[in-house]
């Protein structure tokens, strides 16, 4: 007995060869209950219905009306079954009514929905099933199946011979088919046993079988009807079905997929003659809950975030095509794909190959946008990147495309710079935050990612690790889980995007389970998967469900006569037994190399040939290698190899690609491991001779070349001796034009080859060469944030040099390392060092009044000098230009490192421009005198001369040098100290703010950092939101975090706490323990000064006047050249005397209150924007405490007014805050009210928690005296 439960009324609608879900293939069919069937039905309608009506066991149900007539498919309601007694409905689908065409005669026939209406409902108790009773069932249906077909395949006479004694017969010779249905019914006689009597033997049912298949009727149906009259065999054969539910599985198939199941194609063939099986290999079989997943991941990306994902698996697990499946549906809807495989034989080439398809990301956005579209997006990118838009041209040389629409002057366009690593990635950083929307989200797939250089990865990191996080961008990373180690590169990315707060999944893809597999058997020989699951068990056991291992093994299967096509049949047909004891490896390697090994030799040779260079061989490389007499007929190789199935040709690029890296990589197992080196020199060579026949060797050639050398590295000099020198100058152009494509990993990779190929005594016999190779080598490494390689490098260099001049390109760099790693004492020892060595004295100290006088004879050379006068200076010779550089690196260490020594070095590189002429760093050292001068002299005179100094240097800088990588440095100084005394705090913000984002962009990270410093303290004082101003600082923080600046990291964590303290009540992040441990012996005497400035601040927002106090005189102990921060303690300091005046007055108390306004006075006559609204604010104070009320009332209007014009909402806010003090001391409690109201909104707006509630609590005390509705609002020019 065999157990199933009742089937209930359930209709399916199926058109098109679609289904809804729940049953059909890929969806595992319950083995529960028989729901639905549905039937397909070709030509002959009328005459079909003519044959159903007259099979003893059946009865068709036909409208009333059309009873006696003809009639068509829409007249039938149902079809029932006497014995057993079954009733089925035949119902047109409601949305093909309006569509189908009862006359029509097309090869997909019509679809109908079938119901069975009188069967109890599944929530009845189960019904157990004799197995005999089930064989009868199917059988009948054969039965059934085989007289609805009989017409088309015998004349009445065989019908009538075959059935002989028949009822089925008599029923016909008495005309039966004329009586009314009623009748019909009355006179069939017929019990279960009657149908497939000896009548209806063996003999018939082979003959039914052989007609079907001999009349071309499609092999599936056949084979239904053949396993359903197999039922009641007595040798009963294993593909007979077992119940109807079975025989419904199969009818689905055919309904669903009607091309592939029932309508019969000619077969197509290979070139050696084969029929070829017809794999479905761009569907995904058993990846279902995958592909959701990762479709998920996407919606969320297009919602406006960013996240990645990791596959992992096996080779020919299917990653590739898993995302494939999901990058063809991002490009239909607008998005712009970004993909890359990266290839083991040129791994050191990742980040070239990345740069590149960025650049490919340029031609995507010309063809997925309207020109209106087009032009607001570049409108935003020179929005964004400003003056720094070359990088963006140096980058990626295809925005040229897009920038036509554009009016951009040449020098914007053509810079000759040198990209770092870092550069990059805050360059692509900032262009992806443009470029990418909801609309246009970017998806970047890596396949590959074991063969992958850090470099690469850190640039991913970069881009999914951005702290604006406005880019919408889904990275997705496949990888051979068998390939890499635990520790490997691609998890500890995975981890650092998580600690950053990255969503990041890990997905792993294993083998097919035996189901899905047989699915995908199935599908390839076009049968039922009940017939093919003996064979796939086999194929998984072999190949333990691997995608491409299963369609390598099954072509194997066809290629050795195991699996092939009957004609006759037409279907597949194979030999378990055979197929089962076929010995294999369990490796696909194995069975494509045999495949292989039976090709001609000169087939494998051309698949050696191309498996050298990789997934793919380019067209300039076959072009080439036709030039040598060897390889002339390699184009026509690689066409057979294709027709072979090996390789397939790429669009209309003309290269040629292996269809798959196992297939690559089994051609390349054809070179024996010991011959690999050899046949990799060989091939080199032929491209190295050819290309130098043509007098130079091209770019697009010139890497591939190097990267066959490379491989071959053991035979270059071990072959050729005399030409070690020559590839080692190959090499280097090799390096420097990855350089100049930004690719300093290639670049240090085959400058390494190249130093590795000179003899031991190179630095004697080839010293020029030794010493560009070291120099370049070492400016990669450093690019490449090697800082240790690159500081030996540079070490080894100037022990071998023979000269100073030689030396300066290392010392320089050095220096700037040095620098870098914030070691300014060593870098201003260096340049130093090196100064001295070229001539100049450099004294170890002065005392303030030698600085002094030397200050003053500079500042006569240049008083009177104008932005013309630099303009039409003459050029200073090359060799005092050097020690210029070395100066300019010299004030940097010493601003940090021993600040008392910044006035000599700038007043003697403003000596030397004056007195020699002008170079491209004196700009640096004028800005820096301006600097010293606004220090030293804090006169408005002194300040305006600074001021017009520093501007003229600037203006220069961009006008004759065009040097934009100069700027950020310039900004620093000028507008982080100078600037606030003449131009208004909000503009020195956002410049230097654009000063950041040009030294990133400019690989300079310790000048973009000295600006973010300047930035983040230069908003604060200006009263910049303190939310945004969070988050500019979170950003700048996480960028020096990553970059393991520790002192811009301190000065940032400061800010952090000033703005924290500000905003949340007080209350700071739990870093704040970090600010505490600055005030120490050891900490960098700027970080100190701004830890006091920053305290100062701090207590006097919250009211501790005190500890105020305590801090300010702290910091004016410290300070140095920072005479902007001088201005501005000195405002706080005047405040904060004037609470402290009211416990206690003293006389030192008044004269810093008197010193403070004197002090903003003058300031405001250079910068009325930004001090003006202090001098009212100190002068209200000392009115309010000295009891002159009416002249304190016009003063708190005045500083409101004036904190209003300067948009200092924060300083307005505080003059409400202390006007409101003032009024409700003298008993105006109701004027008092209304200012401190006003004070709340501005301190609202500012963002200010901590102020907000202390004016509320001043407001409740006053609530008495707050205006009702409809009172007086405060008039503060009243």
């Amino acid at each position: 007995m065999r157990y199933r439960s009742a089937p209930t009324m359930d209709r399916r609608r199926v058109r098109g060869g679609a289904a809804d879900t729940g049953s059909g293939r890929g969806s595992g069919q319950s083995s529960v209950s028989t729901k639905d069937s549905s039937c397909v039905w070709n030509s002959g309608i009328a005459e079909t219905i003519r044959q159903i009506r007259i099979i003893d066991n059946f009865v068709v149900r036909a409208k009333a009306a059309v009873r006696g007539s003809r009639p068509s498919w829409k007249d039938i309601e149902g079809v029932d079954m006497l014995s057993p007694r079954l009733s089925v409905n035949i119902i047109q689908p409601s949305f093909l009514q309006d569509e189908y065409d009862c006359d029509q005669d097309d090869e997909m026939g019509g679809y109908f929905e079938v119901e069975f209406p009188s069967l109890p409902d599944a929530d009845d108790a189960a019904v157990f099933v004799d197995q005999d009773e089930e064989d009868h069932r199917c059988h009948s249906f054969g039965v059934l199946l085989c007289e609805l077909f009989s017409d088309y395949l015998f004349t009445s006479s065989d019908h009538a011979r075959d059935y002989e004694g028949g009822s089925v017969s008599a029923n016909k010779k008495n005309d039966v088919s004329r009586e009314p249905a009623c009748k019909k019914i009355k006179s069939i006689k017929l019990s279960r046993g009657t149908v497939g009597d000896a009548h209806y033997g063996r003999k018939s049912s082979e003959l039914r079988r052989r007609t079907l298949s001999e009349e071309c009727f499609p092999s599936s149906l056949s084979l239904v009807i053949q396993n359903l009259l197999d039922c009641l065999e007595d040798d009963r054969p294993y593909n007979a079905y077992e119940s109807l539910e079975a025989v419904i599985n199969d009818l689905h198939l055919l309904l669903l997929d009607p091309r592939r199941f029932l309508f019969t194609h000619e077969p197509a063939f290979d070139n050696n003659g084969r029929i070829k099986l017809p794999f479905q290999e761009h569907r995904l079989y058993g990846r279902e809950n995958e592909v959701a997943l990762i479709t998920e991941a996407f919606c969320r990306v297009s919602s406006g975030r960013s996240e990645s994902l990791f596959i992992g698996g096996f080779s020919g697990s299917g990653k590739s095509r898993l995302v494939n499946g999901l990058t063809a549906r991002v490009d239909a809807v607008g998005g712009y794909v970004l993909t890359h495989k990266f290839d083991q034989m040129s791994q050191e080439r990742s980040m070239l190959d990345i740069v590149a398809m960025f650049n490919d990301l340029c031609l995507l956005i010309r063809d997925k946008n309207s020109q209106p579209d087009l032009l607001v997006l570049l409108s935003d990118l020179v929005q964004v990147f400003g003056s720094d838009m070359f990088v963006l041209f140096r980058l990626l040389p295809n925005f040229r495309i897009l920038s036509s629409l554009l009016n951009l002057s040449a020098h914007q366009q053509e810079r000759d710079i040198q990209i770092n690593i870092r550069s990059i990635s805050f360059t692509l950083q900032r262009f992806l935050r443009v470029v990418s929307s909801t609309t246009h989200p970017v998806v970047l797939f890596f396949d590959n990612l074991q063969w992958c250089d850090e470099s690469a990865l850190n640039v991913v990191e970069s881009l999914l690790c951005d702290a604006i996080g406005s880019a919408c961008l889904f990275f997705v990373g496949t990888y051979r889980s068998n390939e890499v180690a635990d520790d490997h590169e691609i998890f500890r990315l995975a981890q650092r995007l998580r600690s950053f707060g990255m969503p990041t999944t890990m997905l792993s893809l294993e083998g097919l389970n035996p189901r899905d597999l047989n699915i995908m058997v199935s599908d390839a020989l076009c049968t039922f998967p009940r017939i093919s699951e003996s064979l796939s068990d086999i194929i998984y056991q072999k190949t333990k469900g691997n995608p491409f291992f299963v369609f390598s093994f099954m072509r194997s299967l066809v290629d050795r006569g195991l699996l092939e096509f009957s004609i006759n049949l037409r279907r597949w047909v194979w030999d378990e037994d055979e197929v089962s004891s076929m010995d294999i490896t369990g490796n696909v390697l194995h069975l494509l190399s045999t495949k292989m090994n039976g090709l001609s030799s000169n087939l494998q040779s051309v698949l050696k040939v191309a498996a050298c260079f990789g997934i793919k061989i380019e067209k300039s490389v076959v072009e080439t290698l036709t030039t040598d007499p060897e390889h002339s007929d390699i184009r026509d190789k690689l066409n057979e190899v294709v027709n072979k199935g090996f390789m397939v040709k790429c669009g209309t690029t003309s290269n040629f690609k292996f269809v798959h890296d196992k297939v690559r990589e089994a051609a390349y197992s054809l070179i024996p491991d010991t011959d690999k080196d050899q046949y990799h020199y060989k091939l080199g060579m032929s491209l190295y001779l050819m290309a130098k026949l043509k007098g130079e060797v091209a770019v697009n050639i010139l890497f591939t070349i190097a990267d066959q050398f490379k491989h071959g590295r053991g035979n270059l000099v071990d072959e050729n001796p005399e030409l070690g020198i020559e590839f080692a100058e190959f090499y280097e152009l090799a390096g420097t034009k990855a350089v100049a494509c930004s690719d300093h990993a290639t670049s240090c990779s085959y400058l390494t080859s190249a130093l590795s190929l000179l003899p031991p005594d190179h630095w004697k016999s080839y010293y020029d060469l030794s010493l560009r190779l070291s120099i370049t080598l070492a400016k990669s490494c450093y690019s490449c944030g090697d800082v240790e390689k690159a500081q030996c490098i540079l070490q080894g260099m100037t022990r071998q040099c023979h000269s100073i001049e030689d030396k300066l390109p290392a010392h320089a760099l050095l220096a700037e390392i040095l620098i870098s790693s914030n070691m300014f004492s060593d870098a201003y020892i260096l340049c130093c060092d090196v100064l001295s060595q070229l001539g100049e004295e450099i004294p170890e100290s002065l005392q303030p009044v030698q600085i002094g006088k030397i200050v003053e004879v500079t500042l006569k050379l240049v008083e009177k000098m104008s932005s013309q006068d630099l303009l039409e200076m003459k050029e200073m010779d090359e060799r005092l230009s050097i020690s210029m550089n070395f100066y300019s690196i010299m004030a940097t260490a010493a601003y940090f490192g021993k600040p008392e020594m910044l006035p000599f070095i700038a007043s003697r590189t403003v000596q030397l421009t004056m007195n020699y002429g002008l170079c491209k760093n004196s700009m640096v050292g004028l800005v820096q005198f301006a600097l010293v001068l606004g220090s030293i002299k804090i006169s408005k005179e002194g300040v305006d001369i600074a001021s017009r100094i520093g501007k003229a240097a600037i203006y220069c800088s961009k006008e004759r040098y065009h040097a934009s990588e100069q700027l950020p440095n310039l900004y620093v100084l000028y507008y982080g100290i100078i600037a606030p005394h003449t131009e208004p705090l909000q503009t020195c913000a956002d410049i230097l703010r654009q000063g950041f984002d040009a030294s990133m962009s400019l690989g300079d990270s310790g000048t973009a950092f000295f600006n973010s410093v300047h930035h983040i303290r230069t908003a604060i004082i200006a009263g910049e939101r303190l939310p945004a101003l969070l988050e500019k600082e979170h950003y700048y923080l996480k960028m020096a975090n990553a970059y393991k600046n520790e002192v811009v990291r301190a000065f940032l964590s400061l800010y952090r706490d000033t703005i924290t303290i500000l905003s949340n009540n007080g209350e700071t992040f739990s870093s704040m323990h970090y600010s505490n441990d600055l005030s120490t012996n050891n900490t960098n005497a700027k970080v100190l000064e701004s830890v006091y400035f920053q305290r100062a601040i701090q207590a006097y927002w919250q009211g501790h006047s005190k500890r105020c106090q305590f801090y300010i005189e702290k910091f004016l102990n410290h300070v140095t050249f920072n005479f902007w921060s001088y201005n501005f303690i000195t405002f706080i300091h005047g405040l904060n005397s004037f609470e402290l005046q009211k416990s206690k007055s003293t006389v030192m108390l008044r004269s810093i209150t008197n010193r403070s306004i004197k002090v903003l006075k003058t300031a405001a006559l250079r910068a009325s924007m930004n001090f003006q609204n202090k001098v009212h604010l100190l002068e209200a104070e000392r009115f309010s405490l000295e009891n002159e009320n009416s002249e304190a009332e016009k003063s708190y209007a005045a500083s409101i007014n004036s904190a209003r014009l300067s948009g200092f909402i924060h300083e307005e806010g505080l003059a409400c805050e202390l006007a409101g003090r003032h009024y409700k001391k003298n008993g105006h409690c109701s004027i008092a009210w209304r200012f401190f109201d006003q004070a709340k909104q501005c301190y609202e707006e500012w963002g200010s928690r901590m102020k907000v509630d202390y004016v509320t609590r001043e407001l409740s005390f006053l609530s008495d005296h707050a205006p009702g509705p409809g009172g007086p609002s405060l008039s503060i020019s009243s």
